[in-house]
């Protein structure tokens, strides 16, 4: 357990880095100079690049809107095409891609909730779409709400949920500290509470018919196992006294369940500032016992492949010694393939215009990957 001393240095560490970070963000995209002096409006967008399995680029899309479109989760469709999880001004909204990034439609949700921030397709067609208010949308194709379901949490919205579909039908979703399971018809089955201090951040199911689950905690990052009714098979916890993020959990090729996470620290020299981050992968046994840990280079947007290894994307960025989610005017994206040994199988560069921040990446149907994110235009 950390000492009281040790508490409030991290503490003060998560707090000095969450201030720099949007300081930083901002003035890269030099929103508070606009902002504040009102010399020009705010345009925002979402874009796709796809690439195929050897990183050569395919098609680009954008969109911009006006009033403003957002976005905040991408999937793939069982058609080839994408869905796209967001907002247009203050809608909660799906938007529709076929498979070569053309646009479809674009589809209202008749809910209250204020945006989408995970998605799912359902069964027999529409989606269900988890929203940062808690809610649970079902809708069909056209947006027409068949179900809502509130997700319970007693404690204060902070992270995004996150939803999968279950391997026997219906669905499970996970964010803050609880994880929820639902039946096709929106009906709670179970709900599982973890400690107050932790924060889920992803879930995956597992072979057996349960799920995977992990995020931050106060004394680091934790994955836990659970079974088909939700009971705890296992929990694992790894210990840093630096501020630390769980980037990913994943079911391997081998049968291990492998996890990333990363340990982050501000370096500070005179009024010079910059942020060191170091990213550790580890595996585990289906029992959730250590089998290896290891370096490994990454970046907080990144999938696991269906070969083993992962793919990462994100900006070069003098502030930060991995690939960030923005980067100066100018500056290229990047798009890394790593292979099961943690080794660069290629690293591609796009020039996709200026002020595009990285969402997140998924691998395609055909081994390639589509790279999502939101565009700032003033």
């Amino acid at each position: 357990m950390l000492s009281q001393d040790h508490q409030r240095i991290r503490n003060t560490a998560t707090v000095i880095i969450v201030v720099l970070f949007i300081l930083t963000t901002l003035f890269t995209a030099g929103c508070l100079n606009k902002r504040q002096y009102g010399t020009g409006d705010i345009i925002t967008g979402i874009w796709i690049l796809k690439v195929d399995a050897d990183g050569n680029k395919q098609w680009t899309t954008i969109i911009d809107g006006d009033p403003k479109i957002t976005g905040a989760a991408i999937i793939q469709t069982s058609d080839g095409g994408y869905a796209v999880a967001g907002t247009e001004g203050l809608i909660p909204r799906i938007f529709t891609f076929d498979a070569g990034g053309e646009a479809v439609s674009d589809i209202a949700i008749d809910t209250t909730l204020e945006w989408g921030e995970s998605l799912v397709e359902a069964p027999g067609g529409g989606y269900v779409v988890a929203g940062h208010s808690g809610v649970l949308t079902r809708m069909d194709v056209r947006g027409n709400t068949l179900w809502n379901t509130s997700i319970d949490d007693e404690s204060e919205r902070g992270e995004r949920l996150v939803l999968v579909r279950a391997p026997n039908g219906g669905y499970a979703v996970v964010g803050n500290n609880q994880s929820v399971r639902l039946d096709e018809n929106g009906m709670t089955l179970w709900e599982t509470a973890f400690a107050p201090d932790k924060s889920a951040r992803t879930i995956i199911t597992a072979p057996a018919g349960g799920f995977v689950t992990g995020g931050t905690c106060d004394a680091g990052a934790w994955v836990a196992q659970l079974n088909a009714e939700g009971d705890r098979v296992w929990n694992r916890t790894f210990s840093n006294e630096l501020l630390t993020r769980l980037y990913i959990v994943r079911l391997s090729p081998a049968g291990t369940y492998d996890l990333i996470y990363a340990t982050e620290q501000v370096i500070t020299r005179g009024p010079e500032y910059s942020f060191f981050t170091e990213t550790t992968e580890v595996s585990l046994s289906a029992k959730g016992e250590l089998i290896a840990e290891r370096p490994v280079q990454a970046s907080p947007f990144i999938v696991a492949t269906e070969d083993g290894g992962y793919a990462y994307a994100g900006y070069s960025n003098p502030k930060y010694n991995q690939l960030h989610e923005s980067g100066h005017r100018g500056t290229p994206l990047q798009v890394v393939k790593l292979d099961n040994d943690g080794a660069v199988t290629w690293d591609k560069s796009f020039n996709i215009g200026n002020d595009r921040y990285v969402t997140s990446i998924i691998q395609t149907a055909d081994g390639g990957f589509a790279i999502f994110g939101n565009s700032i235009y003033f």
